[in-house]
């Protein structure tokens, strides 16, 4: 297990980055009496954090994660006004973390590739 940051990949690093973000952002949603998406925020920032202590781990809920923001940034756009609606911002940045989870996904897959050839191993 990784006990420290310079020990983790970046792909690891850009999820915990990601993650802490998320978390803040949900913090602020409370703060101005949003809390489903508070609740969504914080969720997910505690989930994508935690994942990256192992790349494995991180490139499954980078997916997952992926696919949450990108649902959410569809309803939101989709429904004005409603439940999961940000506003423009907040729907940009939807998309954009949904972007940036398969980014760490995929990046994550890449470093695992990449260690296997480096030890010889399949």
């Amino acid at each position: 297990m990784v006990t420290s940051l310079t020990g983790l990949a970046w792909p690891q690093r850009t999820a915990l980055l990601l993650g802490v973000g998320l978390a803040l952002w949900g913090l602020a949603d409370f703060a101005r009496g949003e809390a489903p998406l508070g609740v969504l925020h914080v969720v997910t920032g505690l989930v994508i954090g935690a994942a990256a202590v192992r790349t494995r781990v991180a490139r499954l809920v980078g997916s997952l994660m992926g696919v949450v923001f990108l649902v959410v940034f569809a309803f939101g756009v989709g429904e004005a006004g409603g439940a999961m609606d940000a506003g423009i911002v907040g729907n940009a940045v939807h998309l954009l973390v949904g972007f940036a989870s398969v980014a760490v996904a995929e990046s994550c897959a890449w470093c695992e590739q990449r260690a296997r050839r480096a030890t010889g191993s399949r």
